[in-house]
């Protein structure tokens, strides 16, 4: 291999690694965080309610203070909250209660 084949290669690696290294930040960006949606055991990540640190570890259904990662834009066809929505509605217990109560109906169908 000669310098030149070397040199054309490198740089193709390089561009190549750049392309990949770009992708998951599309990707996340075309993502967000819908709270009151994940079911017992399957949230994304550390809630805000302060119920549990770890990912998978939400103790119930539909709690406004668990999160998981949908796609942009169907976080309101689930009937979910963003960030402000939930702080809003887990600082009253009776409307946390309320909120779990609709979703599980929805749930149900």
């Amino acid at each position: 291999m000669n310098k030149h084949q070397f040199l054309s290669m490198t740089a193709a690696s390089l561009i190549a690694a750049g392309a990949l290294a770009a992708a998951p930040a599309s990707h996340a960006a075309s993502m967000e965080k819908c709270f009151g949606v994940a079911t017992a055991h399957h949230n994304d990540c550390a809630g805000i309610s302060g119920l549990h640190s770890c990912k998978g570890s939400s103790p119930n259904n539909y709690n406004p203070g668990d999160f998981r990662v949908v796609p942009t834009g169907t976080c309101e066809k689930l009937g979910g909250l963003d960030m402000a929505q939930a702080k809003t509605i887990l600082k009253n217990p009776a409307e946390v209660k309320a909120f779990e109560a609709r979703m599980e109906a929805k749930a149900k169908g």
